[in-house]
């Protein structure tokens, strides 16, 4: 779908343990009008549940075929941009989603389990207008993370830091054409906070500026007194 980007769409996108779950929750403290969107908040809506009973999505998900785990998602993508995003767009809000569809559909391709039609039929949504990028080091990702799952490691917490990266590759390509804006995951909860801010209330795509991560020198610090970050 060729759809216009909309000026107040914007989707926050980063690897496992980047810090967006940190910088979402914080947003809607500081940002109650924003609306934030997280794809696990219908993580318990099922096809069919009665069929995979008392699993959890990411059992689910593993128990799935291609097919169904394909047609899963995408049911799921659709009834996020329907029911949540679309709504608050409608009425004049900005809205911030985690991931959207993006960084799904790059696990399972670099997992090989990605049904033909997953990615076609993902790529029939609505696109953001802007991406937000939590560009954070896989090793400091990895030092956040107190539970890993199959997906964020191809089922080897050996293989988490190279699954990353492939996924931050993957995810890249598909947002290629839309404007992005990199913000460093090394720095505190509170400066990330505080770049993120500034581009979802440029209120257009064309007036957000890139923040440039830091690529020698001295990393920035992690975080400020009562600014934890998790995943």
């Amino acid at each position: 779908m060729n759809d216009p980007a909309n000026d107040r769409f914007f989707c926050l996108l980063g690897g496992d343990g980047s810090g967006k779950s940190t910088l979402l929750d914080a947003l809607a403290i500081r940002c109650p009008d924003i609306v934030t969107v997280n794809w696990k908040q219908l993580s318990s809506v099922t096809l069919l549940p009665e069929l995979l009973p008392g699993l959890s999505p990411h059992d689910t998900l593993r128990r799935l075929g291609p097919r169904s785990r394909a047609a899963q998602f995408c049911y799921l993508a659709a009834l996020e941009y329907e029911m949540m995003i679309e709504p608050a767009l409608t009425e004049g809000k900005t809205v911030v989603v985690d991931s959207y569809w993006y960084k799904f559909v790059a696990k399972m391709e670099v997992l090989e389990m990605a049904a033909p039609f997953l990615s076609p039929l993902c790529q029939t949504l609505p696109r953001p207008g802007h991406i937000v990028y939590l560009d954070t080091p896989v090793a400091l990702a990895l030092e956040r993370k107190s539970d890993i799952n199959f997906f964020e490691c191809n089922g080897d917490i050996a293989n988490f830091m190279p699954f990353q990266r492939a996924i931050r590759e993957t995810m890249l390509e598909y947002v290629a054409a839309i404007p992005l804006t990199r913000i460093d995951g090394r720095l505190s909860a509170r400066d990330m906070l505080g770049q993120a801010v500034d581009v979802f209330r440029a209120g257009t795509t064309t007036a957000a500026r890139p923040t440039m991560v830091p690529r020698a020198g001295r990393a920035a610090p992690r975080s400020m007194p009562g600014d934890a970050v998790r995943r």
